[in-house]
């Protein structure tokens, strides 16, 4: 076995001003010896580029108005790539003590055109975290005052696209002030005054400031297969944690999203996001706390349908990709395409690809299919069930953050031997989503012996949501053979542990629930709910 050691290109690393430049030759060597394992020894390792510096000075201070929250993310912008695992097979990553400290926006790994990597030991976390916290110890009409910490400095005027507050009696995430707060001065060394109105319960609670929805991802899986994360923590992020995209078998194992002590955010948005897989993604005794949206969220993308006008069996198929990859996730020969009624999601017929041509630049991709596509006064949309992974969740802890712990758009899902607690909207939802264009409706999903405590308490569930958000509720039937079983919903809301609605074959067995059985699980617009007590 050849290894190659970090630490033979440079043995002073460790605090040095910059390691980045260091790492692109250590793994350019590892890419031209052939070898099969690189060894980062521990230490903390500066991960500095000076044009990812500017940026996030740029959304600070908005220095330049067109560098904010809403466009640092987007489609062919350049940006920078700390730990370059692009194009390695059979390569294994020990990086257990190692620590990659982030300065200015970046993607810290990128796993791209990989086949059977492990990753494995390795943080991530940044010198200036990517959010604002402070103490808030004032409360009046109309503004708030904010004593921030001494390692999240601000300017007045400072960018701002969300602002959570975290309860100092419940000890957990409150809902969130959803508008952008641009009014918001400092009054004195460290003290920040924010001219929007705050719930006076939240003085002496902690104010967190977001400066970006979205950026590149700390750890980005695009067009690889058979990858492994294992016991890798990840701090702080100022986006997504793992994102997969068009990838095939990938596996967290000890996986933690957690935030550093003294802090109440981890990863700005989703811990984990996976588009357009196949094969497994699995997760097992992972650690999800603290995010600033789900713990994760699998599906694919529903296609808007525009027809070819000569051919009956060609349409052009556009989606628009705003998050995430920001790649258009195009489908392949071969793949099947369920056509659905755009109001209801509800499946119409399903196609076989023959032929793609894809317009990339245009976000679209010309298809024809192995038959006519179905003619409708109604608007079709497409979505490619060929590019759906089913689902492992084992023995894995989610807590305390703002949105879904679990939120499936696909099929052959397992979820068991689970703790989640304490998050805001429902610990499982299971649903169809048109605003974002995610789906598709689930199908054989098994929900069994987890204990969710205390979820919800921001939204209308508990326990389990099953539903299609889409314009005609009342007709859709997305979702089919769900089980729900052995689980203890102990909901301290009065709200459902259970909220059922546009599935058909829905069982539930064996669960514990918080209320009686009248007042746990409500359902509508369903076929065959079974409960068995």
């Amino acid at each position: 076995m050849s290894v190659i050691r970090f630490s033979d290109y440079r043995p002073d690393a460790t605090g040095c001003e910059n390691a980045l430049p260091v790492f692109d030759s250590a793994l350019q060597a590892l890419r031209d010896e052939g070898a099969s394992e690189f060894v980062i020894d521990p230490g903390v390792y500066l991960m500095r580029d000076q044009a990812a510096v500017e940026l996030f000075n740029k959304v600070l201070s908005l220095e330049d108005e067109s560098e904010d929250a809403g466009t640092i993310f987007r489609m062919n912008r350049p940006y920078v790539k700390g730990l370059d695992l692009s194009g390695l097979s059979g390569v294994t990553i020990n990086a257990r003590g190692a620590t990659l400290l982030c300065e200015g926006i970046m993607e810290p790994v990128c796993i791209n055109g990989s086949r059977d990597l492990l990753l494995q030991g390795l943080s991530i976390r940044y010198a200036r975290p990517p959010f604002t916290q402070g103490v808030i110890f004032s409360v009046k009409e109309g503004y708030y005052d904010v004593q921030l910490d001494p390692d999240t400095p601000l300017t007045s005027g400072a960018s701002n696209c969300r602002i959570a507050f975290w309860d100092p009696y419940r000890k957990r995430l409150a809902p969130f002030q959803r508008k952008p707060v641009q009014n918001n001065e400092i009054i004195a060394p460290g003290i920040l005054r924010i001219h929007a109105q705050a719930d006076p319960r939240y003085r002496y609670g902690t104010a967190i400031i977001y400066h970006t929805f979205h950026s590149r991802p700390a750890v980005f899986i695009n067009n690889s297969s058979n990858i492994t994360i294992k016991d890798v923590t990840i701090y702080n992020h100022p986006g997504m944690g793992v994102l997969g995209n068009h990838s095939r078998n990938i596996t967290m194992r000890g996986l933690r999203v957690v935030p550093i002590p003294g802090k109440k955010l981890s990863t700005n948005t989703d811990a984990t996001h996976f588009t357009n897989c196949r094969g497994t993604v699995e997760f097992e005794n992972c650690i999800f706390s603290r995010m600033g949206d789900d713990a994760t969220n699998i599906h694919n993308y529903y296609y808007h349908i525009k027809r070819d006008g000569t051919d009956p069996s060609s349409a052009f198929l556009k989606v628009e990709v705003t998050t995430h990859s920001l790649l258009p996730d195009c489908p392949e020969e071969g793949d099947s395409m369920e056509i659905v009624d755009y109001s209801t999601m509800n499946v119409i017929c399903t196609r076989k690809v023959v032929k793609v041509e894809n317009d990339i630049p245009n976000l679209r991709c010309f298809v024809t299919f192995d038959a006519p596509l179905p003619e409708s006064e109604k608007e079709l949309a497409a979505v490619n069930v060929s590019a759906l992974p089913s689902v492992v969740m084992r023995g894995c802890h989610i807590s305390t953050h703002r949105a879904r712990g679990v939120l499936i758009k696909t099929r052959n899902v397992l979820v068991e031997n689970c703790t989640i607690e304490e998050t805001l909207l429902p610990a499982i939802h299971i649903g169809v989503e048109k605003y974002w264009d995610e789906g598709p409706g689930s199908e054989n999903v098994t929900i069994r012996g987890n204990r969710f405590v205390g979820c919800g308490y921001g939204g209308s569930c508990s326990g389990v949501l099953i539903n299609c958000e889409c314009d005609d509720h009342g007709q859709s039937r997305v979702h089919n053979n769900i089980v729900i079983e052995n689980n203890v919903i102990e909901n301290e809301e009065y709200i459902p542990d259970v909220l059922i609605s546009g599935a058909k074959k829905v069982v539930l067995r064996g669960n514990l629930f918080s209320a009686p059985l009248e007042k746990a699980v409500a359902y509508k617009d369903c076929e065959r709910v079974i409960i068995e007590r």
